[in-house]
């Protein structure tokens, strides 16, 4: 069981290599790339909907030379994952897969004890870019209607489902809006230069 998990996580890690925040323009440099450690969450829905979730997820940040970042969050959720014991099998559902750009202006100075460590204050996010589920994105620098319709908030829940029930005739946020609303802590963190890395956070999104 303990090698599935291990193969499950290594191909997350791969994924999550491969995708790249984009990182500074031809004006700037990066200074810094870090990536926290994995993060599991379990979420059993029963007795109210008959299955339970399990999430797999991790961060990426990128520093410019020109105060600007890129946090990346990629998330993939599968319910009914079974892990057999005594093979290398492994059975899941799908069910939604995202991956989050974040951009922003950043301050930093070298923390106070550990010369390894940097402390970065993260603004709140200028740009927001989203793949969400194979089903659509959104870029709030290249804002449309359709985008739009995708992100307003739902009315309410299907209580048998769990499914987001939308109102078809209401208006969705400009990009200014969903910008002004998009859940996202600006808070400062700490990057340890030495080995790239910092600790996964909450940002709130």
């Amino acid at each position: 069981m303990k090698k599935t998990i291990a193969a499950i996580a290594a191909t997350l890690l791969l994924v999550c290599a491969l995708v790249s925040c984009g990182g500074a323009t031809k004006a700037s440099k990066v200074t810094g790339i870090y990536l926290s450690p994995a993060k599991l969450s379990y979420n059993n829905m029963r007795p109210t909907y008959n299955y339970y979730l399990t999430t797999f997820a991790q961060q990426e940040l990128t520093l410019n030379d020109d105060g600007t970042y890129c946090l990346l969050v990629s998330s993939s959720t599968f319910s009914a994952l079974i892990l057999a014991e005594d093979t290398s099998d492994a059975s899941g559902n799908e069910r939604t897969n995202s991956i989050t750009k974040v951009y922003g202006t950043y301050t930093s100075t070298p923390n106070a004890i550990d010369d390894d460590l940097t402390d970065v204050a993260l603004s709140a996010p200028t740009r927001v870019l989203c793949s969400y589920d194979q089903t659509y994105w959104y870029d709030t620098d290249n804002w449309t209607d359709e985008m739009s319709n995708k992100v307003k908030a739902p009315v309410g829940y299907d209580q048998t489902t769990g499914a987001a029930i939308y109102d078809e005739n209401a208006k969705g946020p400009t990009a200014e809006e969903f910008l002004a609303s998009f859940k996202f802590k600006a808070q400062t963190i700490q990057v340890n230069n030495k080995t790239a890395s910092f600790d996964f956070t909450d940002f709130g999104m």
